[in-house]
Formats: structure tokens, sequence, C-alpha cells
């Protein structure tokens, strides 16, 4: 992958982006897919926040924050833990425990690292978001499984194909799912309007730490008339 840094009054980068995480070959290789709608960085990366969305857009349940959101400069970090049922084999649904720790660096890049504990499987997504045209915006997706070694019961067939190649086939249906739950989020980022002041709530949780953390990456006349985006 390979970043650029751009502003629109041609300041130089004033952050970087971190080192990649570690790989090696237990890792898979990383696969992508792109989606161009209308939209903005900071909308999809305010994902990172929205806890509630998780439930009501992606029926996630149990939703639950792990600590307090970190904000460090142009860092921001919120884990939480949640349930989701996925049918295996036809009729049989299994309630499937993730773990998940979101890297925000910027309104453009976004990792998020998930371990599936009743899969017995950790995996990583980039959300990386450029603007295209003051309108659109493209997402790119990439994601990476590591080895897995001891499949959950549910998900024992995975026993039957050599490890070398358990990650590897998860590792398309991961970015298949995440692809098809990017597009659930479309629906709402493509019918939002502009609101000044934004109507929030308390159930919003820390999304209003997140846009005051989004100012910084505007110039400073641009983020005082800048209204705030709100989905309806």
């Amino acid at each position: 992958m390979i970043f650029g840094w751009w502003a629109t009054d041609g300041r130089p980068p004033t952050w970087h982006l971190p080192d990649d995480p570690p790989t090696g070959e237990d890792w898979s290789e990383l696969r992508s897919t792109v989606l161009r709608f209308r939209g903005h960085p900071q909308e999809t990366t305010e994902n990172s926040v929205d806890i509630e969305h998780l439930g009501y857009t992606h029926g996630y349940y149990d939703v639950l924050p792990v600590g307090s959101t970190l904000v460090e400069g142009p860092y921001l970090r919120s884990c939480f833990d949640f349930k989701n049922v996925r049918r295996i084999a036809g009729p049989v649904n299994v309630v499937v425990e993730v773990s998940a720790i979101t890297h925000v660096h910027g309104l453009g890049y976004s990792l998020v690292e998930f371990h599936e504990k009743t899969i017995g499987m950790d995996s990583r997504l980039w959300v990386l978001a450029t603007p295209v045209d003051g309108t659109l915006v493209e997402v790119v997706l990439v994601s990476q499984v590591r080895e897995i070694r001891k499949p959950g019961r549910f998900f024992a067939g995975l026993r039957f194909l050599p490890v070398a190649m358990r990650h590897r086939v998860m590792n398309r249906i991961v970015l298949s799912e995440e692809r098809r739950f990017v597009l659930q989020d479309v629906v709402i980022w493509e019918r939002k309007k502009y609101q000044a002041p934004p109507r929030l709530s308390q159930a919003d949780g820390p999304v209003g730490r997140y846009r005051q953390y989004s100012r910084q990456f505007y110039p400073e006349l641009e983020s005082e008339r800048r209204p705030t985006l709100r989905a309806i």
C-alpha cells in the first residue's frame, strides 16, 4: 500500500502514519476491494466510535465499549466487544463473540484488529478513505487473516483444510463480509444532510468527542465554518 499527503492550502505533513503492524508467514496475503459512493472520510471514519450503529445497521448485539476512547493528537483508539450470529451449514446459527480495536490516524486511515473468540481467528481490516471530487469518496478495504491452528468446534470443517490454506480461505470470506457491512452503511451515508448545530444525544457516546478530534484536520477558517454532518 502506498500513501500520500495532500492539503488544500499546500501545508507540509503535520503528522505521519504508523509503521506497518508486524506480519510474517503466519499471516495471509493482503486482499482488497474498492467502493465509491457519495460521502466524506469524516463520516466513514466516524464508525470507529459510533457504537450504537453496530446493532441498528449491522445486527450486532451486546455491543460494549472497553475502556474509554483515547485521543493523542492525530491518533484515536477505540475498543469494543460484540456478538454476531452467523449461519453455518444451512440452518445452523452460531453466536460469534468478537473483540475489536480500532486505530485511527487522521480521517483517511483506520486499522481495525479483530479477535473472533468463537472461531479462534485474528484478522485485520484497513479502511482507507479518499475524497474524489467534493461529492464522492473512494474507500479501499484491505483484509488480512492470521493462521488458524485450532478452529472452534462450530468451524471444525476448517480442520479438513491444510493449516496453510485455512487463513487464506477465511480472508476471502472476511473481505466479502466487510464489503457487505460497508454497503449497509452506504445506504445511510448517501442520504445524510448537513445540520448545524448537530442534534446529538447521550446514546451517541463518543461521537461528539470524535467530531472535536476531526477539527484538527481542517484549515483554521474552514474548521470554524464547517457544519456537522448527520444522517437522516
